[in-house]
């Protein structure tokens, strides 16, 4: 008796982490881009001053999604014997492209680093590099994001087949 209730609350720990990746790295990626960033045009007037926000958020971003990341890894393991074949295929190969998607980000955020100038007063270098470079930036986290939301509906999946601790049902 013991150990099933130390198994269900591995188990209950293991999808509060989980959970908790989502919630912090995907939903906080869907409120910055869905609420802080437009309001933060609407105070401050412009996309380019609230670019400069964004510059710092982004690389908390980015370590966020290497922890969630790290999570979501953990959790497609534990689950792995328990999935059938196509759900261990939505779960890597979404796992893998926004792995993918994350190295790029780590690349290309120092790339658009450097052309940004904070002092004497806040400006871009090239802003018709910039702007192409920013918008490979904007569309990869895009991806990222729907490929997060297919992972999330394939951690649900998941879920439904395991008794706790990743036992089969």
């Amino acid at each position: 008796m013991r150990a099933r209730t130390a198994l269900t609350l591995l188990a209950a720990a293991r999808k509060f982490i989980v959970i908790s990746a989502i919630a912090f790295w995907l939903g906080g990626f869907t409120f910055y881009a869905g609420v802080a960033i437009p309001t933060g045009v609407e105070v401050l007037g412009t996309h380019k001053a609230v670019g400069f926000i964004t510059q710092g958020v982004t690389r908390w971003l980015n370590v966020a999604g290497v922890c969630a990341l790290s999570i979501f890894l953990a959790n497609l393991l534990i689950g792995w014997r328990q999935s059938s074949r196509g759900l261990k295929r939505l779960l890597l190969i979404t796992w893998v492209v926004m792995v993918a998607v994350e190295i790029e980000l780590f690349i290309l955020h120092p790339v658009l680093d450097r052309m940004l100038v904070t002092q004497p007063i806040r400006d871009i270098i090239d802003q018709d590099r910039f702007d192409i470079w920013h918008r490979v930036y904007l569309l990869s986290t895009s991806a990222q994001w729907f490929f997060g939301v297919a992972h999330v509906w394939g951690i649900s999946l998941l879920w439904g087949k395991e008794k706790p601790w990743g036992q089969p049902l």
